[in-house]
């Protein structure tokens, strides 16, 4: 059984893996930002910051809602998350928009976005 191991290790010490691509049923996706986007053009912000996003479309990015209003700055700290890949704490009551804003703004930079919610019963997923 271990000679079976360590030859399948050894058939494999050969094999390097694209991590910067996605396949599924649906097609290929790139898993790394490929283009950028203007914050005042895209977001309407008083700001020339250029943030990463995707230039193809994937089945995961949300639908762009085009009457929702941006906040300020909660759009600017999310916008410096994505420009800097690092994470962003958003908090406040249910109900006041805290997920709809992370993915109003994944949809204009065609970032895929999965939810899930966090709640008293998170113990179910």
């Amino acid at each position: 059984m271990s000679e079976e191991l360590n030859k399948d290790k050894e058939s494999q010490a050969g094999i390097s893996f694209d991590i910067t691509t996605i396949k599924t049923k649906e097609g290929k996706y790139t898993s790394i930002p490929d283009t950028t986007y203007n914050a005042r053009e895209t977001f309407g912000l008083d700001l020339d910051w250029e943030i990463p996003g995707f230039s193809e479309d994937n089945p995961n990015v949300p639908d762009i809602d085009p009457t929702y209003q941006f906040d300020h700055d909660t759009t600017m700290a999310i916008l410096a998350g994505f420009a800097h890949n690092r994470r962003v704490m958003i908090q406040g009551y249910h109900g006041t928009g805290k997920s709809t804003h992370i993915e109003q703004v994944a949809a204009r930079l065609n970032w895929p976005c999965v939810r899930i919610n966090l709640d008293s019963h998170v113990s179910r997923i």
